[in-house]
């Protein structure tokens, strides 16, 4: 399995057969950097803001899922769960979908724009293999939100997602107050991309902490 950061909230997946999704693609003008033009089998979209619902950059025509829903994309399994965008039940900015994937044997999971807490959620996803989350607050969990959840989900990899470079036409924050929380050890400043053709054997989550695809 192969993970490749194309910045923002926006990932490719990649399964050894080659079978390929996208998650939450955006439009280049809003976030403030170009995204890469890249191919899929298919896209996620965990809500509809122009941030993470933009296919501008995707070639051809791929089926997107933007609903809860348990599929099959060839061999990687796809399962959603409902969330809420914010701590008021979605009151302020809407609901919101967390994507679940199987692939290669490994459970991957993308928390799209996780607004809160929720302990079922947190029970499903209970020791995925990855964790894709926001870290930078103010339109999702803050820093301090994000590690909640990677404390009761115990992921074996946590990928920080939607926090501010310098590149970012944003005003959240960066990822340096999450990746604080954790022992310097357990950080890892990574490459595009994260590559596993195993299960992660780590006793203690991982941070690894993705730069962002150049074609």
């Amino acid at each position: 399995m192969k993970l490749q950061y194309l910045g923002h909230s926006c990932f490719r997946i990649i399964s050894e057969m080659g079978t390929t999704v996208v998650t939450d693609p955006y439009k280049s003008s809003m976030v403030g950097f170009e995204m890469a033009n890249v191919r899929c089998d298919v896209v996620t979209v965990s809500h509809h803001h122009a941030d993470h619902d933009c296919t501008d950059n995707i070639a051809g025509n791929p089926p997107i899922v933007d609903e809860q829903i348990s599929c099959a994309a060839d061999d990687i399994a796809v399962q959603s769960f409902a969330t809420f965008h914010d701590a008021e039940r979605g009151a302020k900015r809407g609901a919101n979908l967390v994507f679940a994937f199987v692939v290669d044997g490994l459970r991957i999971v993308h928390m799209g724009d996780i607004g809160c807490f929720d302990e079922e959620i947190a029970r499903r996803i209970f020791a995925c293999d990855v964790l894709m989350i926001p870290v930078g607050g103010t339109f999702t969990v803050d820093a301090q939100g994000a590690k909640q959840w990677v404390d009761s989900v115990q992921p074996k990899i946590v990928v920080p997602m939607h926090y501010r470079t310098a590149e970012h036409s944003f005003a959240i924050d960066g990822a340096d107050k999450f990746v604080a929380m954790f022992p310097q050890k357990d950080v890892v400043m990574g490459g595009d991309s994260l590559v596993l053709d195993d299960q992660p054997q780590n006793d203690r989550t991982k941070v690894v902490v993705l730069q962002r695809f150049y074609e």
